[in-house]
C-alpha cells in the first residue's frame, strides 16, 4: 500500500501510540524528536499535508515503529510489543583522570532500541556511561534514565544526566547559588597534594540546559553474567 492518504492516516495513528506510550508530549516533543518543522508536523496531523520521506526516515530511525505498519502490511504497530527504549551507546561523563572518556556530543540517534524489562519499568532512555568521577557506576555500565519533564519534581541529592548545549554530564544535583543555577557534584572525593578536589563541582545554568534525565540504576557485565542496580 502506497496510497498517502493512507500513508497519512497510519502516520497519524503512530503519533498517537508513541503520544500514549509516554515516548512524546505532544506535537513539539515529536518534531524535535524525528528532526522537522513544528508547523509542518501539525499540518501532517491535522490532515492538510502528506507525509514526506525525511519524516519517515526520520521516525524509523528514533522510534522502534513497524515500517510494514506504516506501509498497510502489517497490524503491528511497534517491532515488539514491550516497551523498547533508545539506547545511546556512547559516552557521557564528561571530566576524570580517564580523560579519552569525555564527551561532549550532545544525545543524538540512538544506536538501536532494548527492552528494558521489569527492572526499570519508567525508563525512556538508556546510555553508556563511561569515566570515574561518578564512583557509583562502574565504567562501562549501561545506565537506565527517566526524563524529567517538569523541572519542579528534580530530587535534590538525586544522581542526573544533564544536556547543555555544549556537554552533557552525569552528576549529583543541588540547588544552585541562586534560582538560574543548580550545581552539579561529582560523587568521587579525590583530590591533587594540595588538597583540591579532582572532580569540582560544576554549576549549571537552567538557561543552558536542555534536557534531564534522572537516573533509575544501571547494568553491568560480571563474572559473565548480567548484574542490574536499581536506585529506586
Amino acid at each position: 500500500m502506497k496510497d498517502k492518504n493512507e500513508i497519512r492516516k497510519r502516520f497519524i495513528e503512530v503519533y498517537e501510540a508513541l503520544r500514549q506510550r509516554g515516548y512524546i508530549s505532544g506535537v513539539s516533543d515529536f518534531a524535535e524528536k524525528i528532526n522537522d518543522y513544528q508547523p509542518n508536523l501539525s499540518k501532517v496531523i491535522n490532515g492538510s499535508r502528506n507525509v514526506s520521506q525525511s519524516m519517515l526516515n526520520n521516525l524509523f530511525r528514533e522510534f522502534a515503529v513497524n515500517k510494514d505498519y506504516i506501509y498497510g502490511e502489517s497490524n503491528e504497530v511497534f517491532t515488539s510489543n514491550r516497551k523498547l527504549i533508545p539506547f545511546y551507546d556512547d559516552t557521557i561523563t564528561v571530566g576524570g583522570i580517564n580523560e579519552q572518556d569525555a564527551d561532549t556530543r550532545s544525545i543524538t540517534a540512538p544506536s538501536e532500541y532494548i527492552d528494558a524489562g521489569d527492572w526499570f519499568k519508567d525508563a525512556t532512555a538508556a546510555i553508556r556511561h563511561y569515566g570515574d568521577s561518578m564512583v557509583e557506576y562502574p565504567s562501562g555500565c549501561i545506565l537506565a534514565l527517566e526524563e524529567v519533564r517538569d523541572r519542579q519534581l528534580i530530587l535534590w541529592g538525586r544522581d542526573y544526566v544533564v544536556e547543555t548545549r555544549g556537554y552533557r554530564i552525569t552528576k549529583r544535583l543541588q540547588r544552585g547559588k541562586n534560582d538560574e543555577y543548580i550545581k552539579a557534584y561529582s560523587t568521587n572525593t579525590e583530590t591533587y597534594p594540595d588538597g583540591q578536589l579532582i572532580h569540582e563541582p560544576v554549576d549549571i545554568a537552567w538557561k543552558d540546559i536542555t534536557k534531564i534525565l534522572l537516573v533509575l540504576g544501571y547494568v553491568v557485565k560480571k563474572g559473565g553474567g548480567t548484574m542490574v542496580y536499581n536506585k529506586k
